[in-house]
């Protein structure tokens, strides 16, 4: 018979500890950094309910910045066993920049992308509220085979959940606020599914960056800036965008005014109102999702040069035009409304900018009232 522990991990998503492993328990006013340091891989960590303001570790890919709690180590999977009323909160101490980091010491991009010694993998956190660090709630580089179940991030001052340069991973079931980037973000990643989580409080709710092979489905975006956007950026470790599916989301009254904190981040520029943007990205599938409410457009198809200089060229290296995009079975009503000024003349349920259109864009039985460019100018169709 399986103990009770082993129970209650597979009931929180996460594969059962092998009979080799060990599970440790951490009970409030005891340390969780302590508890992983004393881990070995394979381990499973179980955290009461409770306040834990952990004192502080050098962050394992900039050890200028401090974090409160750093998994370096393989096969690691923290469990929270809060409840609504009595969660396992993780908040920031004073001077911290990142709630739970997962990467090796020393990790960083390009070089992780080619090298296993910089990949972390098997990690897994469930079960957390983690609040007001300085940059990225719970954060994941250079990982593989990881798993974000059931976790809260809130008030965290870039990101909530933020995996990047990572390989196969998911998150599921998780709720991520008051970000003034994004909410939940995947960057130069690959083969990652974000499904069935809440984005709210953001500018930006849920972002695709520069990644592959990407499923982003049955969410809900609301109350951000935009609330799905799938971009191509210039100038990153991995250069396109490429063969990800948006699908079975409900992006709804994103129309909080844009906080960004970096005049110089991209996530700037996104106006307040944006349902979906997809932008320079290629061969991204948009399909049976509902978009309303969003007061400045609902679905946007749109060149790079919307967010970088284009004059007299674009950035070396960068293609700015989106290809073969297919936007199918969307839902998209009561957008563009109240739209922001600069985007006046574009605001629309169904945006495809002139000149944003590379060779495949099609679009195939949307429901929509109002489009850019409008009628009796028609979308490309989908054969």
């Amino acid at each position: 018979m399986r103990s009770t522990a082993c129970l209650l991990v597979a009931g929180l998503g996460l594969a059962a500890a092998p009979a080799s492993a060990a599970i440790i328990r951490v009970h409030s006013g005891s340390s969780i950094q302590a508890a992983v340091d004393a881990a070995k891989p394979g381990d499973h960590i179980l955290v009461s309910a409770g306040t834990y303001h952990e004192t502080g570790t050098p962050c394992p890919t900039d050890s200028s910045h401090r974090c409160a709690v750093v998994v370096t180590k393989d096969n690691i999977k923290l469990i929270g066993l809060g409840k609504k009323k009595k969660p396992v909160l993780v908040e920031n101490a004073g001077g911290q920049d990142q709630g739970i980091a997962f990467a090796k010491n020393g990790a960083a991009g390009p070089g992780c992308l080619t090298d296993p010694a910089q990949r972390i993998t098997g990690v897994g956190l469930s079960g957390f509220t983690i609040k007001g660090f300085d940059g990225e709630g719970a954060f994941f580089l250079c990982a593989d085979d990881w798993k974000v179940t059931s976790t809260t991030t809130n008030d965290n001052g870039e990101y909530g959940i933020f995996p990047s340069h990572s390989g196969r991973g998911r998150i599921t079931k998780s709720t991520a606020t008051g970000s003034n980037d994004t909410g939940i973000y995947v960057g130069q990643s690959h083969d990652v599914r974000v499904d069935h989580n809440l984005a709210t409080g953001n500018v930006s709710g849920f972002e695709i960056e520069n990644s592959n092979g990407v499923r982003l489905d049955h969410n809900e975006a609301t109350g951000n800036t935009g609330g799905i956007l799938s971009f191509t950026l210039p100038g990153l470790d991995v250069p396109m965008n490429h063969d990800n599916r948006i699908d079975h989301n409900m992006s709804h009254d994103n129309n909080k005014p844009n906080t960004c904190l970096d005049p110089s981040d991209d996530v700037c520029l996104v106006p307040k109102g944006t349902g979906m943007l997809i932008l320079a990205a290629d061969a991204n599938t948009v399909d049976h999702n509902v978009v309303t409410g969003n007061n400045t457009g609902g679905i946007a198809v749109v060149t790079g040069c919307l967010l970088v200089n284009c004059t007299p060229a674009p950035p070396a290296g960068y293609d700015v035009v989106p290809q073969n995009d297919r936007f199918e079975r969307n839902t998209v009503t009561g957008n563009g409304h109240d739209p922001v000024t600069a985007f006046a003349p574009f605001a629309a349920d169904v945006i495809d900018l002139p000149g944003a259109t590379g060779t495949g864009e099609c679009w195939k039985k949307n429901t929509f009232t109002t489009q850019f460019p409008p009628a009796p100018a028609v979308l490309p169709a989908c054969p």
